[in-house]
């Protein structure tokens, strides 16, 4: 694997690994994809969203590509050592790219799966965030009463993938907005929304 840092040193016809990193990011959404959709077959989209996103991380990836060793197969000029946990994950990346040039969806859809699996996906799916029932549980903690108010079509120019909106309200106050395809993902939005922020939290009691 050769990093772009080596661009300049590379015979002609050869290239870094972008656009293999750029390919293998896609195959590695598409995986993830079906690992959270088929092993939680009750959960809705909102949910399933982070589950995915967590799982291709770059935190992920840089840590599963260090667990593998890769760092000792990839070419640079960086000059440090052990490489940047970036560089390696990127080239966990530009890998996965290759395998599915060379061997199709279906081999590589096996063998990155096995892969996720083998470095802890199972933990990392179990520990994605649901924001609404961090929400909750800080509700409950504090003894506050939390509202979801929604509306359907509410924004005439959001696409068709966002036609719910909801207001997140403790008491009478409003806290933070969220939109989805469905109420429950609206709901999950305005609760990472206003889990992000934070700031309400100082007149929120």
């Amino acid at each position: 694997m050769t990093h772009a840092s080596m661009s300049d040193d590379l015979p002609e016809g050869e290239q870094p690994n972008e656009r293999l990193e750029f390919l293998g990011d896609s195959v590695l959404g598409t995986v993830a994809a079906e690992l959270v959709f088929f092993r939680f077959p009750k959960v809705d989209e909102g949910p399933l969203t982070q589950k995915r996103s967590k799982l291709v991380s770059r935190k992920t990836l840089n840590r599963v590509g260090e667990a593998m060793g890769l760092g000792q197969y990839i070419r640079s000029r960086i000059g440090k050592s052990p490489l940047p946990s970036t560089v390696v994950g990127n080239a966990l990346e530009a890998l996965v790219g290759a395998l599915y040039l060379d061997h199709g969806y279906k081999k590589t859809r096996a063998a990155v799966s096995a892969m996720l699996l083998r470095y802890g996906a199972e933990v990392i799916m179990e520990e994605a965030a649901d924001f609404k029932s961090r929400m909750h549980h800080w509700a409950q903690v504090e003894g506050v009463e939390l509202r979801y108010m929604g509306t359907e079509d509410s924004v005439g120019d959001r696409t068709a993938e966002e036609r719910f909106e909801v207001t997140l309200f403790i008491g009478d106050r409003e806290i933070a907005k969220g939109m989805g395809r469905s109420k429950k993902a609206a709901e999950q939005a305005a609760a990472r929304e206003a889990l992000e922020r934070g700031e309400w939290r100082e007149n929120a009691l």
